[in-house]
């Protein structure tokens, strides 16, 4: 028939092979690969189907196999309970409770107990198989490391400043180690981190930077010992009256005028008796500088209309030791005529503090703008209840042993007066009589007793009304048989800015600025502070700008001269 293929001769050969009674494969060749590809193999008769129990044997015994196969196809898997176990999440019964099992990236077997339902205890163990797909898969066996073991790792891992490191060291050995020290970390609960806070015998400054500490350490233990922080404080919890009161409480910081300024540095200058003081004050207000810049400022960092803040010296348990200023913030700041005065002036008493660190940070001596007159470093508690305090306040601090004071001042000198030892306060409505006994100076004279107007101390009177023979500093006092002088006429200061502190100074720079009108940029370098976004990369301050700045201060300084000699 014509378009019809002519058959050929038949082969003997191959059909001598095809009526041979024997297997028709042969039987060292594995045909299985090409039976799950569906290839043809020559010579082969189709098979019948086999019955369904011996399909569903084949099932189980290839079922691994069939599911790679047919997964490539995009076909459903088709893997028995317990294959599905070994490769999957799934949820077991526990007596009214659901358990989540899955493997972990080493393959062992994990569970999580305690869930009302299967739908919640499949939901977690699919939850952390995503984890170790995303490399955020925490081992439930991990956190049993316990809180005093994750510290003694943490904290000598940590590259802080040294006073920093012992804020931090304060925190964990009194409160933090002493409450968790013991529990493992996957314990802790929020709830009882709260209550903790709540209930610690401090002030609640302390309470919370203990807990911020806690914070910190538990932070670093994600993701490896924990999924989630304890400690960490939840945004739009907690009353909210609360929470703006405290940020009320920050917004009124302390800060002062340039009168006020003035007026402090000179309450500072009198109470020691030293121009050192009113310098350091002034410069602080001035210039915004931050305390230990101020305490660390060598005589070769002063230039004509300049100022160098490259250094800054930290306080560490009493000893001093010198690094960086804070975040890096080195800067040189311009100055203005008056205050570039005071420093020549004061460049002439520079000296050599009397620190001998033998190794590194501490302060091996050098030459500093402010010393005391011991040569030494002014420390911030002792300068502030001896000296900033008494100034600011009116009132010398209750130590431990002393109760709270005002500060008197002989108002027979020039105005403010000169400071005179202290009494302590008149009671409201009780006659007052002037304090006797050891450790308070006898200022009016007594029945029997009277001032010496030499060395400005009561003495015993003589019969004839003059005062005895005394010593001052062993030698005999020229006021020694002479009749007694009018007592002193004693006031008592007013508050000039109650809970002004030294930091206090430089918030009030930045108003300073702003009131006269300066550019954003030039208050932030000033400041010390980073300009963030495409204003910090593109904004420079400009010589224009630093002469309005140094014209406002110059005019501030002379106005708060002519409101003081009012």
């Amino acid at each position: 028939m014509a378009g019809t293929a002519r058959r050929g001769p038949p082969d003997s050969v191959h059909h001598a092979w095809r009526r041979l009674p024997v297997h028709r494969r042969p039987p060292c060749r594995n045909r299985a690969p090409e039976r799950a590809r569906g290839t043809v193999v020559a010579g082969h008769t189709r098979r019948r189907p086999p019955p369904a129990a011996a399909r569903a044997k084949a099932c189980r015994t290839h079922g691994r196999i069939r599911a790679v196969a047919t997964a490539s196809h995009g076909q459903k898997s088709k893997l028995t309970p317990n294959e599905r176990r070994r490769a999957l999440a799934y949820a077991e019964k526990r007596g009214n409770l659901w358990r989540a099992r899955w493997r972990g990236p080493d393959g062992h077997l994990e569970s999580k107990p305690g869930f009302q339902t299967k739908k919640d205890a499949e939901n977690y163990g699919r939850d952390q198989e995503a984890a170790i797909r995303n490399n955020t898969y925490v081992d439930p066996r991990a956190g049993r490391i316990t809180l005093t073991e994750w510290a003694n790792t943490w904290f000598p891992a940590l590259d802080l400043e040294p006073n920093t490191l012992d804020n931090y060291r304060y925190y964990i050995e009194v409160h933090i180690l002493p409450t968790f020290g013991d529990r493992e970390l996957h314990s802790l609960e929020r709830e009882e981190i709260a209550i903790w806070e709540k209930r610690l015998s401090v002030g609640k400054r302390t309470a919370r930077e203990a807990r911020s500490t806690l914070t910190n350490m538990l932070n670093d233990a994600i993701p490896r010992y924990i999924q989630a922080n304890p400690a960490a404080r939840r945004r739009g919890k907690g009353r909210k009256g609360m929470r703006r009161i405290a940020e009320a409480e920050r917004a009124q910081k302390a800060w002062a005028t340039p009168l006020q300024a003035l007026l402090l540095a000179e309450r500072c200058a009198l109470l020691t008796g030293l121009d050192t003081d009113f310098v350091m004050v002034i410069t602080a207000a001035f210039t915004g500088a931050r305390w230990g810049e101020l305490l660390g400022l060598p005589p070769e960092c002063v230039r004509p209309g300049e100022l160098d803040f490259h250094w800054k010296l930290y306080e560490l348990n009493g000893r001093f030791y010198r690094g960086r200023p804070k975040d890096g913030s080195m800067r040189t700041l311009d100055i203005p005529p008056f205050l570039d005065d005071l420093f020549a002036r004061q460049l002439a008493t520079s000296r050599t503090c009397t620190c001998r660190g033998t190794e590194d940070p501490w302060c091996r001596g050098g030459r500093y703008v402010f010393l005391s007159p011991e040569r030494t470093h002014f420390r911030r508690s002792n300068y502030s209840d001896r000296v900033f305090r008494p100034a600011a306040d009116s009132w010398y601090p209750r130590r431990s042993s002393k109760t709270a004071m005002p500060v008197l001042v002989d108002a027979g000198e020039r105005w403010p007066g000169k400071p005179v030892p202290p009494w302590p306060p008149a009671v409201p409505g009780e006659p007052f009589s002037p304090p006797t006994g050891r450790g308070f100076a006898r200022l009016v004279s007594g029945e029997g007793r009277g001032r010496c107007s030499e060395c400005r101390r009561t003495q015993l009177l003589r019969i004839d009304g003059t005062l005895i023979s005394h010593k001052v500093q062993a030698a005999e006092c020229p006021g020694s048989g002479k009749p007694p002088a009018e007592d002193i006429p004693l006031a008592c200061w007013l508050p000039l800015r109650p809970g002004l502190t030294p930091h206090g100074l430089r918030h009030g720079h930045q108003p300073w600025m702003d009131n006269a009108g300066i550019p954003y940029i030039l208050q932030s370098e000033r400041m010390g502070h980073e300009v963030p976004g495409m204003r910090g990369t593109y904004a420079h301050p400009t010589p224009e700008m630093r002469g309005a700045l140094l014209s406002a201060l110059q005019r501030l300084w002379e106005d708060a001269l002519g409101e003081r000699a009012r």
